[in-house]
């Protein structure tokens, strides 16, 4: 894709490129998707697929999308679709993420990545050889306050750090939801617990050397609630609980040797107002966020690391570790809390 020049009155200026987005499937996530892109400068939704035509059509036609395709193959044929965003069940990632790569297009894939570390690599290594952006869709990271955590971290201002905690639940209460079928990749470790993970070691900035965790399956399956202690050395420990079955709970604690740092909505905030509350001793520090859409500003970073080179912030290697993370986790759920040294 090159970049296009004009010239005005006032000399010469280069025009940054336009980049034409392609949606793999229907899916009511592709709803904030598709604004989010609108939104930025220089990206186009020009197309929606959907293994119906008449469902894909109806979806164009109410999110003001030009193109509809009754299968994923025929989008990706289409030679004006530049990046692709992936918001498939978790199951499908891997092989829409290679297709779509095979087909020249960039590729924007919702969390989870993958469903294991095995899986991320395949879908890293098709990147590699296309030399095709590819990324992963944890919103979330792009949030203004996320810099400052791990700004505030890095100056070590809570001192050393000693314990992490998130918790991530809500009620679900829909029976046929993707994410209480097992062959989709449902469950609550998948869709909440890759974002404590992923947080956890953005935060401690290196590895956890083991893992521990129970959970309750529920009838369909899947894990619909989880319970999960990482160790990450140097007296470092993290912990977290997911679930599909408790009361709704979005929170991040971060002790540290001198105060705590306390995060509401730290996953999903898009549409709030946020705070980061400090404790240090007596004194309480209280910052104030405003709404901001995070979605947004992961598709102007995708743009930038498509169009100027620019270096992504999360290099997919993190994906990768993120989901030997996650490996290693369901290793112990499944045989009973056993502890699982990560190599």
């Amino acid at each position: 894709m090159e970049i296009l020049s004009s010239k005005t009155s006032t000399g010469n200026f280069f025009r940054k490129p336009e980049m034409n987005w392609g949606i793999l499937s229907t899916a009511r996530i592709s709803e904030q998707a598709i604004p989010a892109i609108k939104a930025t400068r220089h990206n186009h939704v020009v197309a929606v697929g959907s293994r119906d035509l008449t469902r894909a059509r109806q979806f164009a036609d109410r999110m003001q999308v030009p193109l509809a395709y009754g299968s994923y193959d025929e989008l990706l044929a289409d030679p004006t679709v530049q990046a692709v965003y992936i918001p498939l069940p978790n199951n499908d990632h891997k092989p829409w993420t290679i297709k779509a790569l095979q087909a020249g297009k960039h590729v924007l894939v919702e969390k989870p990545f993958a469903l294991s570390a095995d899986e991320a690599q395949e879908m890293v290594g098709a990147s590699v050889e296309k030399g095709l952006v590819l990324m992963e869709g944890f919103n979330y990271r792009y949030h203004s306050r996320i810099q400052k955590v791990l700004e505030i971290i890095r100056k070590e201002d809570l001192g050393k750090l000693r314990f992490l905690h998130c918790s991530f639940s809500f009620p679900m209460e829909n029976p046929d939801d993707f994410r209480l079928v097992p062959s989709l990749g449902g469950g609550a470790m998948y869709d909440l617990g890759c974002y404590c993970v992923d947080f956890q070691r953005l935060v401690v900035g290196r590895e956890p050397e083991s893992v521990q965790a129970r959970y309750h399956q529920g009838g369909s399956g899947v894990d619909l609630q989880m319970q999960v202690t990482l160790d990450f050395g140097n007296q470092v420990f993290g912990s977290f609980d997911v679930a599909f079955n408790a009361s709704t709970q979005n929170t991040a604690r971060i002790i540290g040797s001198e105060a705590v740092m306390t995060l509401d909505w730290p996953f999903t905030s898009t549409d709030k107002n946020v705070s980061m509350i400090i404790q240090r001793n007596e004194e309480i520090q209280k910052v104030n966020y405003r709404p901001e859409d995070t979605f947004k500003n992961l598709i102007d970073h995708f743009y930038e690391v498509v169009i100027k080179k620019d270096i992504a912030l999360y290099p997919l290697a993190e994906s990768v570790k993120n989901l030997a993370v996650i490996d290693a986790i369901f290793q112990s759920a499944i045989e009973d809390g056993k502890l699982v040294t990560l190599k």
